[in-house]
């Protein structure tokens, strides 16, 4: 047999050698000799090997597929009678009579340029062998489909395979298809090609004092179950009464013992005087004219006494000395949680007349009110706690905004051994005189003004108190005192109203300690309190094309001076803040900008160029002291 070349072709491009090998019987030329030419043959095609054709010696006909590919042969030289294969090692003899050889007319390949030399070889026209096929040996190889039709995965970041029969034998491969981007074909994603994207917890305004709360014990001393938060240190502690609504009736030194001690700052005197919430209306503010919200335009008849206080529920419990109880305390990670149903300070607040005997009325000296208290308790500090608020209203009925005590602060009096702290000083170092004829009742009271949004109470010496710190900075106080009792008294202006059906929010801060430490502790908090807020707009989980709109609302202490999107950690995207959200200055009152409600932010991104996948979507705020924080993240589903 002859192989029919250009003796003159320059041989180039991809080397396509074929090597025509058929055994006879009484020749010792075995195809088994080819197994040393190893990786200098490589048979394509089929994914036939040399080992593979080495099995079929008794075979007068081969097919040979079509590119064998070699770097490594120097030289072939064929004739009449001996085809010579000679490369740095190995020469291979073929027999000198080759039969029934089929040539395809359709040659298409390129031998290599690494073909030195071909000798001894007839003229013929420019072409090579493409496939030579056996006309006797059917199948050489069991065909194996490696993968599911039209499957397709990623080979890598930058390129896509598809599932189909490149090499047209019956057999499915994996193949080159088109290029990959961000996980998924040309955006055309397919199960287990889209990057997961997991949701992380929102941080806190400011951090606690560590990840681990401290201790939490529970006593029952007096009669009175009380739940005590300790900081990581054992340090300082504060408590609160299940009795008294889960008000703080502590909050001083561990000093080593068990529930209270002398340290402590908190009046705990009674139901009415602790830290505590309570609540007005002004259209309700006193009996005899609060059953029927007239109290604005129609003055009472009743003497302007507490006793006679209209709509106000109070978490401690009611002028008859009896407390709200709880519906629940827990520890919440590093929170201790009460929530509470406050009792109505006036059990006949709704009276048509000036009669206060309800507290000898067994049907209503537990008079519950119709709003929820949620309070929520950290140690930011050793010597700061968080107290985070939550008012539900439980009824359709609205609450017009007047000046409500979220929280009020009534400080020890001396009794029990502890303190009299009686001294108001604001956040300039003023001490403020209460000394404003408050009534009837012989108190006496004082509104003022404090700069940096808290106050501190301290003992004669000024070396031992508590501070409180309102977030929402408002500025407008009110001191409260009675010395013949004593009775120590200061809280925030702080007005809203409660919507029917509707939550407020607030935060507080206590500081314990010397004016100097409290100023230092307020300070610090001042300038690391971060923005929050919320994302709103889109929904978790939406599935999102073309202009994709995010929107939400931020707040701080000082007021937020920009708001920005992140998407997939990469992707930045300015959004305008300023919008008018009243609702949402219905529920965090008294912050920067709710003034105005122009709270709000809003923005979009064109999501065509991202993959058809799950995305993650971050928005951050940053505030006036450039504290920068997560205020909201969405998964979203670019379709």
């Amino acid at each position: 047999m002859r192989y029919l070349m250009n003796m003159t072709v320059q041989i180039s491009s991809l080397l396509l050698l074929l090597l025509l090998i058929i055994s006879c019987s009484d020749s010792e030329n075995s195809l088994k000799q080819i197994t040393d030419t190893r990786k200098d043959i490589s048979v394509y095609e089929d994914v036939v090997t040399i080992e593979d054709i080495a099995e079929y010696t008794d075979t007068e006909d081969i097919i040979i597929v079509q590119d064998v590919i070699s770097d490594d042969i120097v030289d072939v030289m064929i004739s009449d009678s001996t085809d010579i294969y000679e490369d740095s090692k190995d020469i291979i003899s073929i027999p000198d009579t080759i039969t029934d050889l089929q040539i395809s007319d359709d040659i298409r390949d390129i031998i290599s340029d690494d073909i030195a030399d071909v000798v001894n070889l007839p003229d013929i026209s420019d072409t090579i062998i493409q496939d030579v096929v056996s006309e006797d040996i059917t199948d050489i190889s069991q065909c194996v489909s490696e993968c599911q039709k039209d499957q397709k995965r990623c080979k890598d970041s930058l390129t896509l395979e598809i599932c189909a029969d490149f090499n047209k034998d019956g057999c499915l491969e994996y193949g080159f298809y088109k290029t990959c981007e961000n996980g998924c074909a040309n955006n055309d994603c397919i199960q287990n090609q889209c990057q997961e994207v997991t949701l992380t917890e929102l941080e806190q305004v400011i951090p606690s004092e560590s990840l681990v709360a401290g201790k939490y014990e529970t006593t029952k001393i007096n009669g009175f179950n009380d739940d005590y938060l300790y900081n990581v240190t054992n340090y300082t502690k504060i408590g609160v009464r299940r009795e008294w609504g889960g008000s703080v009736i502590f909050f001083g030194l561990s000093d080593g013992k068990v529930g209270m001690n002398t340290t402590n700052t908190i009046d705990a005197n009674d139901t009415g005087r602790e830290v505590q919430v309570a609540f007005y209306d002004p259209d309700r503010i006193l009996q005899n004219c609060a059953y029927n919200a007239s109290c604005a335009t129609v003055p009472s008849g009743c003497p302007n006494s507490i006793t006679f206080l209209g709509w106000d529920p109070v978490q401690g419990g009611n002028r008859c000395n009896i407390g709200s109880g709880v519906e629940s305390v827990a520890m919440d990670k590093e929170y201790l949680v009460v929530s509470t149903i406050p009792l109505f300070w006036n059990p006949d607040w709704d009276r048509t007349d000036c009669d206060s005997s309800g507290c000898n009325d067994p049907s209503k000296k537990n008079r519950k009110s119709d709003v929820r208290v949620i309070q929520r308790m950290r140690f930011i500090t050793q010597h700061v706690v968080e107290l985070d608020y939550t008012v539900i209203n439980l009824s359709n009925l609205e609450h017009r905004p007047t000046y409500q005590e979220m929280p009020t602060m009534y400080t020890a009096n001396g009794k029990g051994g502890t303190q009299d702290l009686y001294k108001l000083f604001d956040s300039d170092n003023n001490v403020i005189p209460i000394d404003q004829p408050a009534g009837g009742d012989g108190f006496y009271y004082k509104n003022f003004k404090s700069s940096g949004g808290w106050v501190a109470m301290q003992n004669d010496a000024v070396n031992y108190g508590v501070g409180i710190y309102y977030e929402n900075k408002v500025q407008d106080f009110q001191g409260w005192q009675l010395r013949s009792l004593p009775f120590n008294n200061v809280r925030a202006l702080f007005s809203f109203g409660i919507p029917a059906s509707g939550t407020v929010r607030a935060r507080a801060y206590l500081s314990l300690g010397n004016y100097n430490t409290i100023r230092a502790e307020f300070t610090t908090l001042d300038k690391k309190l971060g923005p929050f807020g919320t994302l709103d707009v889109p929904a978790n989980d939406a599935e999102v094309t073309g202009n994709m709109i995010i929107g939400g609302w931020a707040l701080d202490n000082k007021g937020v001076t920009s708001v920005y999107a992140v998407i997939d950690k990469s992707i930045t995207v300015t959004l305008t803040y300023g919008n008018d959200r009243p609702d949402v200055c219905k529920v965090w009152p008294g912050y920067s900008g709710c003034n105005t409600n122009k709270v709000g932010f809003s923005g979009s991104y064109n999501v065509s160029s991202l993959s058809k996948c799950p995305h993650l979507l971050e928005v951050y705020a940053v505030d006036a002291d450039n504290n920068v924080r997560r205020i909201g993240s969405k998964k979203v589903l670019v379709k």
